[in-house]
Parts: structure tokens; sequence; C-alpha cells
């Protein structure tokens, strides 16, 4: 039996026309999740829907959400929708209510922001007329309330960006136009004249006892190297063994390139809702609990992929110690007039005065003009003393070459010199991992290169020595094996800060 929040659903639609789903009443799941649909109709809107007792609530928002809190975006309200039209993007054939082009622009969890010694459900503060939620979502993120401003039929809200660290003062809508879904823009959708779920993708394939459908496999995402989506998969496929031990357990930033590396990107924290029951999550956070994928095994390293994350950036520790890093990283980045040879003596240096504290390094290309230099620990720490001890260590490369580096992240302090990163060593930042592809014109790859291998570039002063492309990582791992293994393994305890300075 059809619950009577689904019955306007219902009456409005044709079901053996449009490929909309049936009105079944969902099961509320732990978490609540909401969905933000771009949907071309008589006239551009946006659809916002949360979760609540089995359905979507949702609003009409002509104009779409804003992350600045001083835009006061009218919202509509309109019927509740099933939940399992969080999974809806395609085509609204003509005739139908709604005709027109819909896509999943934005979908996350949401939290229930309950009044001060209340404990209000949202069904509840809906029918007060003011509800405050915290999105956690691919692009809109933090408070956002919705307040009614007319009752009646024609039902009237506005939707507003509360004042937190999340709030920009940006045109999201203009930066963001794809699915998170798909990747698709919605003229792409329209042009498709499908429906995602009619719309069978180019070959599934088994892995890890698992079936994965990857699509789009001919899109070129190099167009300089006519490097497609499918020899990204196929590289990262060939790469597992080696990269997936740099990957396990650790909380993932995705940055994701669905028009290749010559288009718009965006970086994505929070797994998706979307993501397959058997992808491992990890949650952690200071301020708020974001909820990350980890990749443990070659079927998740593929799904991945398959959403064109072509760069992989994981933080510096590892479920469940997700507090406790297991390594120190500097990333030495060259300014103007500066290359990659410059990087690697200023890393090589940094290697000289670790030797002096007793503590091993291990580097690996950045797979763009810069240089990565890891300190293995492996035994217990906390981000704070890593972070101290990196920029004690900064500020004394600093001093002692003063002419080639800086440890100041301010451009004009940057003119010739290297930049000694030391900021990364923070609980809530990440680093491209070893293996990583990298969004440069052709394919290439953060690798893990040998001292002597760095000398030898220095003393030939060859740039070309320190880079690398796919063809070259997958040759090199089948003669060398993993270089940057120790990373993971090789114990070594912090000194005092005092030694150091």
């Amino acid at each position: 039996m059809i619950e009577k929040n689904l019955k306007e659903y219902r009456e409005k639609r044709h079901f053996e026309k449009t490929p909309e789903p049936p009105p079944e009443l969902g099961r509320p799941g732990t978490d609540s999740l909401f969905v933000i649909q771009k949907h071309k109709a008589r006239r551009l809107h946006y659809d916002v829907r949360l979760e609540s007792d089995g359905v979507l609530k949702s609003w009409a928002v002509p104009k779409g959400p804003s992350m600045n809190p001083r835009d006061k975006r009218l919202a509509i309200r309109t019927e509740d929708h099933p939940l399992s039209y969080a999974d809806f993007e395609g085509v609204i054939p003509k005739g139908e209510y709604g005709a027109g082009t819909v896509e999943v622009w934005d979908r996350g969890i949401y939290l229930n922001l309950k009044p001060k010694g209340k404990s209000n459900s949202v069904r509840e503060n809906i029918q007060k007329g003011h509800v405050e939620v915290w999105l956690q979502g691919g692009k809109l993120r933090g408070g956002f309330a919705l307040t009614r401003i007319r009752e009646g039929k024609d039902e009237a809200w506005l939707m507003i960006k509360m004042r937190d660290e999340e709030a920009d003062n940006d045109d999201v809508l203009e930066k963001q136009t794809r699915s998170v879904l798909t990747g698709r823009t919605i003229e792409e959708i329209s042009a498709s004249k499908g429906y995602l779920k009619q719309d069978p993708p180019n070959v599934h394939i088994s892995m890890n006892g698992r079936t994965l459908a990857l699509g789009n496999l001919d899109k070129v995402l190099y167009p300089e190297a006519k490097f497609t989506k499918a020899d990204v998969l196929n590289y990262y496929i060939a790469i597992s063994t080696f990269i997936l031990p740099h990957l396990e357990r650790r909380p993932l930033t995705m940055k994701r390139y669905p028009d290749g590396v010559t288009g718009q990107h965006f970086y994505e924290k929070s797994c998706p809702s979307f993501r397959p029951n058997w992808m491992q999550t990890v949650a952690t956070g200071k301020t708020k609990v974001v909820t990350y994928c980890t990749i443990d095994d070659r079927a998740s390293l593929v799904w991945v992929a398959n959403l064109a994350s072509l760069e992989l950036h994981v933080m510096l520790s590892r479920a469940p110690e997700v507090l406790q890093p297991t390594m120190i990283a500097f990333d030495f980045d060259p300014g103007p007039g500066t290359d990659i040879i410059d990087c690697a003596i200023a890393a090589r240096n940094l290697r000289g005065l670790l030797a002096k504290l007793n503590l091993q390094c291990f580097a690996k290309t950045s797979g763009g003009k810069g240089f990565h230099v890891y300190i293995p620990l492996n035994t217990r720490t906390t981000f704070k003393e890593t972070k101290d001890f990196a920029h004690a260590l900064a500020l004394m490369m600093e001093k002692a070459y003063p002419d080639q580096l800086t440890s100041n992240m301010r451009k004009a302090m940057r003119k010739s010199k290297i930049l000694i990163d030391w900021s990364q060593n923070d609980e809530h930042k990440t680093t491209v991992c070893a293996y990583s592809l990298r969004a440069q014109p052709r394919p290439t790859v953060s690798t893990p290169v040998t001292w002597e291998e760095v000398d030898e570039a220095i003393a030939k002063k060859n740039p070309r020595a320190l880079y690398f492309e796919t063809k070259d990582v997958l040759s090199r791992v089948e003669e060398h094996g993993d270089l940057f293994i120790p990373a993971l393994r090789m114990r070594q305890e912090l000194p005092q800060i005092a030694k150091v300075g």
C-alpha cells in the first residue's frame, strides 16, 4: 500500500511513460540522505530533497542553492518523492509532469541541527516552518536553514547558507556543473535520451568477487597523449599490487577530472553516498566529521578510478588510528626560475640534516615539477609533534640555505627559491599517494626514486631523469619492485624538538 505522503507524487505521473521510479515508500537508514537535482524543465531550477520518514521532502529552488550567507534563495515546497528518486538521472518525456532533463547535481548525507534543548525531528521542524541542517555533500557543505515565509497552495520558503567555515562567496553553480553520479553535464544527459539504469555501460568486469560497471572507456582524459579512461583503469589495475599497500586504510580525497586534465576538476573528500555497499569508509574530523572512502582492494581502486579520480590523495595516518601519523612529509615546490633539479638538491640537503639525527628518509617525484621526501615513523606520535618537528626542520633548512629555500608560502617570497612545504603534516590534510597519476598534460606518476638516481640526475642536470609516465613506472616496478615500501615498514622514533633546534 502506497503511503498517503506519496499520493500526490503518484497522481502526477504515468509510470508506463516516465522513467522516474515508482512511488514506493523507502526504509529510513541510519544516515539521512540529501540530494540536489538540477532540473531543466520549462525553466531551469534545482530540486532540494531531504530524507525524512521514508520519503524525500522536496523544495524547488529557482535560482539554486548558494554558499554565500547573504543570498536568500526562494524555495517552493513540492510533493514528497520516494527515496529511490535520489538515484534518478535522465530525461522525463514531453507531456509528462516535469518534462525535461534531470541531473544529480549533488548528493550526500545531512545532520539535523536540532534547536538547543530540543529533540525535534526534521518532519516536526518542517511542520513548524524552520529547518536547520548540516550538509555533507560533494559540492555543498556546512549549515543551511530553510524557513517558511508563506503557507497555502504555493507554500514558499527561503533557503539560506548559515555563517560557518564552509561559507564561500564563489558561485558554486557556475563552478560545479557536472553530475556527482555520472560526471555528465545536463546537456550530455539530455543528448543521451535515456535514464542511467537503461543506458548500459561499456563493459562489466568481475574483481574481488564483485561486479563493476565501467563506462565512457573511450573518453580521452589526457588529450596530448590520447590517453583514455580505459588507459587510466588499465594503469591502476596493473599497478594495484604496488599502490594498494600505500592506500590501504588511509582516508582518501579524490581529485576528479570528468572532462579530463584540460577540463574542470573538483576535490571530493566525503565518500559518495552512491558508493557500493562493499566500499570501506572511515569517519574522522575535528570541527565536523567526514566519512572518507578507503581503498583496500583492487575493486575499490577501480571503482574510484572509474569516477575519473585521476589523482589519489591520502592522509598520513591509517585507520583506526587516524590521529596518529605514520610518517612525516615534505613537499619541495619550485618557484619562478627553479625546476625539479633545484628541488632534488634541496631534498638531498634535507636528507643530510636528517642523517645527523639518525633518521632515514625516502624520496619520490611529485609527478610534476616538485619533489617529495617522507620520513617513516610507524611509532606512536601525534600530528602536533610531527608538525612542530617538520616546521623546525624547515626553519633550519631556510636558515642554512637562505638563497635557495623558503618555508614561507607567500608567493612574493618564492621568486628563484624552492618552497619547503612542511604544513602537510596535519590531521585534515592529504598528500598524493605514491604511484598515483597526476593531472599533467601527459599521464605522469608520483614515482619513488632512489637517492642514487637523485644524485645522478643532479650531476647531469637532467630533469628528464626525474620524470616518469605510466609505462615507465610499470617497467620500474617490474625491475625494482616497490622502492617506497620502507615508508610503511621502517620504525623510527621522533627526536625531541630541542635536539633539532
